[in-house]
């Protein structure tokens, strides 16, 4: 979400320093249109002029400052483009879409086939190491490359060879430009729940056909389309590893890239899995690297315990994109302002002080360990007898266990850096006057409305029966404090 303005570069190039810093092997940027018709939505990030290029070599040179590798996504949008200048394989409107995209003609090919290389070449001159082209999620290559919306009858349709043939060409030329050390990646989705996109079968075929060249270094594999839209950034619900079932076929055929693993890897443990089994030869961690950027180094370091492991919301990371904003995390808030806050690190306090945190719900947590970060002596107080309040009910639901591993996460931090933790512990107000810390930090949340059921209905409603009993709030249900029922509404 800092692609599109040259003035949110700095901010760019501070996000990825911190996940380089962190240890990630080779980072990939979010889309950026090779022309204007291949726009996402007006003004939208775009290489294909050498102005354009500048505002890259802060992130290429930061990257590279921290001993890290990135590539540059080219995406060119087709018929997803909100605008309308869009173009595709044919004048077929996307139902998502109010424009209709105007079929590119053979000379209108040869153009943006040109703009692709051309995006690629400025993108060396940028400092990248590379660039992923984007043939995933319905996009241009994508709509060339499925039969459901491209029913040309020239060469650049009908066989699977010619669907491919803008793909493969385009890839072609930028490695003849670009040269033999200059990384090309190929991103590939698939949804196997609709018959109406590409089998696995036909994916391997495709895969095949591009592999022959040995143009393309890597196969990165994601999941879901905009029919399955929850598979591109899947929440809790979809479970992991999720593209598995596709890498460990392309690895059987391909002769010259490397294949990675995309959708649903959260973990090291999982990671670690997919590559030792040999599923895939490389993974890519998003999520788990927005909520925790050192999550490379501190495996490799050897302390996986001290990850803050991604809990699958997708609240602050898609949710803030899907509004167009660029993305934060729910449990990292340094994420977004590493040009503001320095990263996920604390410099120690020239002169500590005691600190006192009373609530040990999500905010009293992160602020007794950032503050313990800084050096301070922190005690945390919390009336109920474990941590994480209403938090620690979320986490209850079901397949909500990863919200219990982040508590688990904060109370093993507390641990390392020498917080106090006091539970069962009531403090009022004088009580809290009367505590000899420097700072107090009060974090008590809010807390829910369990008697006040009348008050959700309008006033001249009722609600028959609630006089009876019977009726239960959701945390009262959660801390199992309503009996099992047989019947409930």
């Amino acid at each position: 979400g800092l692609e599109d303005k040259r003035a949110d570069y700095p901010k760019l190039a501070a996000y990825f320093r911190e996940r380089a810093e962190g240890g990630a092997g080779l980072m990939v940027t979010g889309g950026i249109a090779p022309n204007i018709r291949g726009w996402l939505k007006p003004f939208g990030g775009k290489l294909s002029w050498r102005l354009e290029a500048a505002p890259h070599r802060q992130v290429t040179d930061a990257v590279h400052g921290a001993g890290g590798r990135i590539a540059m996504q080219i995406l060119h949008a087709g018929r997803y483009g909100y605008h309308p200048l869009s173009v595709s394989s044919m004048a077929k409107k996307a139902p998502i879409n109010p424009f209709t995209p105007q079929a590119l003609s053979a000379r209108g090919i040869e153009r943006t086939i040109r703009d692709y290389v051309r995006s690629a070449e400025l993108a060396r001159e940028a400092g990248y190491d590379g660039v992923e082209v984007m043939g995933s999620e319905g996009y241009l290559i994508n709509q060339f490359i499925a039969q459901h919306t491209n029913q040309r009858t020239d060469q650049w349709g009908g066989s699977l060879e010619n669907r491919t043939r803008f793909s493969r060409t385009l890839i072609e030329r930028i490695r003849q430009s670009c040269g033999p050390d200059f990384i090309i990646g190929l991103a590939i989705s698939y949804s196997p729940a609709y018959p109406v996109m590409l089998s696995d079968a036909e994916m391997c075929e495709i895969i095949a056909l591009h592999d022959a060249t040995g143009d393309v270094d890597y196969v990165t594999c994601g999941y879901g389309s905009y029919l399955d839209f929850e598979g591109i950034i899947p929440p809790f619900t979809h479970g992991e590893k999720l593209t598995t079932p596709l890498t460990t076929q392309l690895k059987a055929i391909v002769k010259h890239a490397v294949i990675t693993s995309e959708a649903g890897v959260r973990t090291p443990d999982n990671a670690e899995t997919i590559i030792a089994s040999g599923e895939a030869d490389l993974v890519s961690i998003v999520r788990g690297q927005i909520a925790d950027p050192h999550l490379a180094r501190k495996t490799t370091e050897g302390r996986p315990e001290d990850i803050r492991g991604c809990i699958s919301c997708n609240q602050m990371c898609w949710g803030r994109r899907s509004r167009d904003y660029w993305i934060s995390c729910l449990i990292n808030p340094s994420v977004g302002r590493e040009f503001e806050w320095g990263g996920d690190r604390f410099e120690k306090a020239a002169q500590p002080r005691s600190v006192l945190v009373v609530g040990a719900g999500p905010a009293g947590l992160e602020a007794a360990r950032a503050a313990a970060e800084c050096g301070h002596s922190v005690e945390i107080v919390e009336a109920l007898p474990v941590i994480g309040g209403q938090f620690r009910l979320a986490g209850q639901q079901p397949r909500r266990a990863q919200i219990l591993d982040l508590l688990n996460w904060y109370e093993a931090q507390f641990a390392k850096l020498g917080v106090t933790l006091r539970l069962n512990t009531y403090l009022d107000e004088d009580e809290i006057a009367a505590h000899p810390a420097d700072t107090v930090i009060v974090a008590t949340g809010s807390l829910p409305d369990e008697t006040g059921f009348q008050r959700w209905v309008p006033a001249h409603e009722t609600l028959p029966g609630i006089e009876l009993g019977g009726v239960w709030s959701p945390e009262a249900v959660l801390r199992r404090e309503a009996p099992p029922a047989r019947r409930m509404a």
